[in-house]
């Protein structure tokens, strides 16, 4: 018995041992999760609270992985748990994450976690795998993560809140296979040490701040399987090692950047790609056809970059160099200049293509019948276009369309029967177009549809009743055609109803009732028709309404006070109706303009209508009280207009001196450039005989209206320096005012003083505006105040007309454009020159003989009284 009792002593001794040493190391595992649970907010740590005790293991905790002999945490998984509060430090104490020298993975994704990142699990040197991703977390990543985290494999921290440079030591992690950080604000270029990763496999920098190159030290990474630097602001060529290189890439994301030139050829031999997304971009030149030879390709976006087709011919257009590509299940196109025909080969594009969209791509010809051979498409999106032709009935075979878009297009011919047989069409828009006849009563067999646009075409007879069945549709819009008949009630059924537009129709009848039904509508507009009677009381129900357009009809009676109940809305127009009484001022209406109203109403002052009157009176009352004083006072107004015209014009020869009038300075060409966007059409405020106008914005100033003349024309450079010539010698309140002027090489601008109200011909000549009386006698006053200015110098402007008028923010008239404007020598009241006014604007003796005089500018008023 002795021999053997001694080796079972040391035996029993050691199990004791260990079994102390297990408990020791479990004892700092669970106090370090404790602390964890400590920087969690307690009403977010249910999940937690009841679990992470020390009755149970802490192997038996929730999210809590053991691994080892002995058992020894290993992960800890609490993804989309809710927790909110902070991560702890990492420190040497046993109460610190520190402890858990076994730790591989820590996954706390899809939680509300915020504060600093740098000092807490970024410690952990055993960890392999990290994954933050979604919570609240922000600052900077460690400078010395390769030191810090020498095992790391998997990092994810995209929808965060981190910013600043990723830092070059990440890249010297060389074991790391994934890193996933989109959806931050990352600053800084892509290191050219992304070479260093040769195991990386994914990696994911969308939605930063990223810009500079695309490094092409990327092309070592040959083991890569997607790339995705979507959302950034990288420029410069696509590197060739993208596709020579990487033979194992599945997925290819750029779209979103700055990205120039063209795409290169050499994707086509990364063979295994299944998608490629390089939209909102700035390539340019043709589509690359090799792009046809990548067989497992099933998604291509290219849309809305500057691409064109590589051939003229359908036969050999890209689209038909597509249809090598069996497994296709997605191509967009949209937004490129194609400049080409859809060729009748995309019949044979891959049987499982789902989605085919063509929008703005400038395409000709007709719609080939082939496309009803696409028995998979979901979307068919061939929109803005120039498509001509009819409708293919073939598109009726189309049983799993969902959105058909042929809008802004030429096409003609009947809305077919055939449509109606698409049951999942959840949308339909073929507005703009050149179709004709009436709606087909079969749409009501669309029960799927939630968005109808038919607007913009010709179609006539009634609305059928049969299309208010479609309880669930959202929007509908059947604007600008030619529809007639009534509204019927069946329109209150519509209770998921969200837009409606019915404008600019020759609709008629009353405005139902039941259209109190409608508690989720917030666009409405039956605007230009001749519906009649009165607006109903019950519309104030459409509590969500936040656009309602009821202007140009017949309706009469009074805006009901219950409109005032509509919080949201921030457009109103009933003008151009016979409505009467008073308007509200409650509510939104507190925010609506005189634009809003015409005729017959009265109101507060600002709305440009008469003011409102209480009480009964008798119509003698209203003889004495009103009308005469109304009649005696038109007698004297030419007497008010001598007595304000003088007024006008002694008030603003005062201000002739003002040094504020003579701020004129030159200026360069690249500040024009600069504060016009390079001259962008979204800034053209018009052109006239010798050059355009643009709005710009320049640093001293807020808005300013930039003349640029165009010194090819023959009389230009002279037109730019008489106008020029007299701004300078000229200061008046109702004269515009130069601010600067560029005389840069072959280049001649003035800058002069912005009139956001446009020009007085607008006023006048469209429907969309309107002057009152007493704002006409201002602007009659006004530009005569000018004028008596300008022939006091001894100036004639030669062509005074409504479009050389403008109007400041206050309606103020501001007389421009003197680039046919005489000066007098002081010894003749009139001169005698080559005719070039604007015919129906000049004095007679002007257009028949070429003599002006300060007399010329009469038969304009006369023109405009």
């Amino acid at each position: 018995m002795g021999i053997f009792s001694f080796p079972r002593l040391v035996s029993a001794h050691s199990l004791m041992l260990f079994i102390a040493h297990v408990y020791s190391l479990n004892y700092d595992e669970s106090s370090a999760l404790l602390a964890l649970k400590a920087y969690i907010s307690p009403e977010s740590q249910n999940v937690l609270a009841n679990n992470w005790t020390t009755a149970t293991s802490v192997c038996n905790w929730i999210g809590v992985i053991c691994g080892g002999q002995p058992q020894r945490v290993v992960a800890l998984s609490l993804s989309s748990m809710g927790l909110d509060g902070t991560l702890p430090p990492i420190g040497t104490t046993p109460s610190a994450l520190g402890s858990i020298t076994s730790l591989k993975k820590i996954d706390l994704s899809y939680n509300k976690l915020s504060g600093s990142i740098a000092s807490t699990i970024f410690n952990l040197s055993s960890l392999q795998i990290i994954d933050l991703s979604h919570n609240l977390l922000a600052g900077n990543l460690p400078a010395d993560m390769a030191n810090r985290l020498p095992e790391l494999k998997e990092l994810y921290l995209s929808g965060n809140q981190l910013y600043g440079q990723i830092p070059s030591s990440l890249f010297n992690c060389r074991q790391l296979k994934v890193v996933s950080v989109s959806s931050n604000s990352f600053t800084g270029n892509i290191s050219i040490n992304l070479g260093n990763l040769t195991m990386l496999k994914d990696l994911d920098l969308s939605t930063n701040n990223f810009e500079g190159r695309i490094p092409s030290s990327i092309g070592n990474c040959s083991s890569l399987k997607t790339i995705n630097f979507s959302e950034n602001n990288l420029e410069g060529a696509v590197p060739s090692e993208i596709g020579l290189f990487l033979p194992n890439l599945l997925e290819l994301q750029l779209r979103g950047n700055k990205l120039p030139g063209t795409i290169p050829s050499s994707i086509a031999n990364a063979s295994k790609l299944t998608l490629l997304d390089l939209a909102d971009n700035s390539f340019t030149g043709p589509i690359p056809m090799t792009i046809g030879s990548l067989k497992n390709l099933q998604k291509l976006d290219l849309g809305h970059n500057q691409l064109s087709s590589e051939s003229y011919t359908p036969e050999s257009s890209f689209i038909n160099s597509l249809t090598n590509n069996g497994n296709l299940r997605r191509i967009v196109l949209s937004g490129n200049p194609l400049d080409t025909v859809l060729p009748m080969s995309i019949g044979n594009l891959s049987t499982s293509l789902e989605y085919l969209e063509l929008i703005n791509c400038k395409l000709k010809g007709s719609i080939p019948a082939e496309v009803g051979s696409l028995g998979s498409l979901i979307s068919l999106k061939l929109g803005n276009n120039a498509l001509t032709g009819v409708i293919p009935d073939t598109i009726g075979h189309l049983e799993n369309l969902q959105s058909l878009q042929l809008q802004g297009n030429k096409l003609q011919g009947f809305i077919l029967y055939d449509l109606c047989l698409l049951g999942r069409m959840f949308e339909l828009f073929l507005g703009g177009n050149e179709l004709s006849g009436s709606i087909p009563e079969c749409l009501s067999n669309l029960t799927a549809l939630r968005n109808l646009s038919l607007s913009s075409n010709r179609l006539t007879s009634t609305i059928p009743s049969s299309l208010w069945s479609l309880v669930d549709i959202l929007a509908i819009n059947l604007s600008s055609n030619s529809l007639q008949g009534s509204l019927p009630s069946g329109i209150g059924d519509l209770k998921a109803l969200v837009e409606i537009d019915l404008s600019n129709n020759q609709l008629s009848g009353h405005i139902p009732v039941s259209i109190e039904n409608l508690k989720n509508l917030v666009y409405l507009s039956f605007a230009v028709n001749r519906l009649h009677g009165p607006i109903p009381e019950i519309l104030g129900w459409a509590v969500a309404l936040e656009f309602l357009d009821l202007s140009r009809n017949n309706l009469s009676g009074v805006i009901p006070k219950s409109l005032e109940k509509l919080h949201y809305l921030i457009y109103f127009n009933v003008s151009f109706n016979q409505l009467e009484g008073e308007i509200p001022g409650a509510g939104s209406f507190a925010n609506f303009t005189a634009q809003s109203y015409y005729k017959a109403l009265c109101g507060a002052a600002r709305l440009q209508v008469r003011h409102c009157r209480t009480g009964n009176r008798s119509w003698k009352t209203l003889l004495t009280k009103i009308l005469l004083p109304e009649i005696a006072s038109i007698c004297t107004l030419s007497l008010i207009y001598r007595v304000i015209q003088h007024w006008a014009i002694k008030h603003c020869l005062e201000k002739e001196n003002d040094p504020l009038l003579k701020t004129n300075r030159t200026i360069l060409y690249q500040e024009i450039e600069l504060a016009t966007d390079g001259f962008s059409e979204s800034n053209l405020l018009g052109t006239g005989s010798y050059g355009s106008v643009y709005k710009g914005t320049m640093k001293e100033e807020k808005n300013v209206a930039i003349k640029v003349f165009n010194l090819n024309l023959e009389r230009g450079l002279r037109s730019f320096q008489v106008e020029s010539n007299l701004l300078t010698k000229v200061g008046h309140c109702n004269l515009v005012k130069l601010m600067s002027s560029c005389c840069d090489d072959d280049f001649r601008a003035l800058v002069l003083e912005y009139m956001p109200n446009g020009t007085l011909d607008k006023w006048l000549y469209t429907h969309n505006y309107f002057l009152n009386l007493l704002q006409r006698l201002d602007i009659m006053i006004e530009v005569a105040s000018a004028m008596s200015y300008l022939h006091s110098k001894l100036i004639l402007h030669c062509d005074l007309k409504p479009s050389n008028v403008l109007l400041d923010e206050d309606m103020v008239a501001r007389v421009s454009d003197f680039s046919i404007a005489k000066l007098l020598d002081g010894r003749d009241a009139a001169v005698q020159t080559m005719t070039m006014a604007t015919i129906g604007y000049m004095a007679p003796e002007y257009g028949s003989r070429g003599i002006v005089s300060d007399d010329g500018n009469i038969h304009w008023k006369e023109a405009h009284r």
